[in-house]
């Protein structure tokens, strides 16, 4: 007589249900998006000073902006790629003390953020002012979604870290965030915030760093005109 084999397959309900957690993890991993942008060699621009200019906060985010600027800054003084920063406090009494400045200083930022082209001549006074060849901005904004998106609002963030005397692009930590319907809640707002400026800049600290291949190439020079590692911190 032959054996009878039996075989359990997953119920209909259990696949459908598999199915949706991975389309819904799918849908959420597409959510957000980092684009990085830099030079190819960051080594002259590390242990630099900088000074860090941010723009107004985003509409729903103005009770948590000034703790979320603190934190970036705070974050940005123990990385060990960059110098000096010019915070946010001495940059604002250096601006309340020159009114030109700090109407300048607005034209600069309403220029580069609408354009992303960096007004030289501005930036220079702004170097000279802030003691800083390098402007660090954060920009935060908020844009309805395209047809293709499953939101009606998305969340782009940049970190650009721009040479004041050139108005070159230095280096560029761009995210774009998709907003779902449970997270456009006051609390919801407040806590993606937080989240999303603590991402952007563990990405910038990441990669503003030298590669092992140009180290490599830095000490194959003559010692007395080699860069050590020790020599800027890292």
């Amino acid at each position: 007589m032959q054996k009878k084999t039996t075989r359990n397959y997953p119920s209909f309900s259990l696949l459908r249900f598999t199915v949706s957690i991975l389309a819904l993890i799918s849908v959420l991993s597409g959510c957000k998006t980092f684009d990085v942008k830099d030079k190819p060699d960051l080594l002259p621009y590390m242990q630099k000073p900088v000074a860090f200019l941010t723009i107004k906060s985003p509409k729903k985010l103005e009770t948590v902006w000034p703790e979320l600027m603190n934190r970036m800054e705070q974050r940005l003084r123990e990385l060990p790629a960059l110098g000096k920063v010019t915070g946010i406090q001495d940059r604002n009494q250096k601006l309340n003390d020159n009114p030109k400045l700090r109407a300048l200083f607005r034209s600069y930022l309403s220029t580069l953020t609408l354009t992303g082209i960096s007004d030289k001549e501005i930036a220079w006074k702004l170097e000279k002012e802030l003691e800083s060849p390098y402007l660090l901005l954060l920009d935060f904004v908020s844009f309805p979604c395209t047809k293709e998106c499953s939101s009606n609002e998305q969340w782009v963030i940049r970190l650009n870290l721009i040479e004041a005397h050139t108005g070159d692009l230095v280096y560029r930590v761009r995210l774009q965030q998709v907003l779902d319907g449970n997270q456009r809640t006051a609390e919801s707002y407040n806590e993606l915030a937080e989240k999303l400026t603590a991402d952007i800049m563990d990405e910038f600290a990441s990669g503003f760093i030298v590669p092992w291949h140009r180290w490599r190439y830095e000490h194959l020079k003559p010692e007395p005109v080699r860069t050590l590692r020790s020599e800027i911190g890292i």
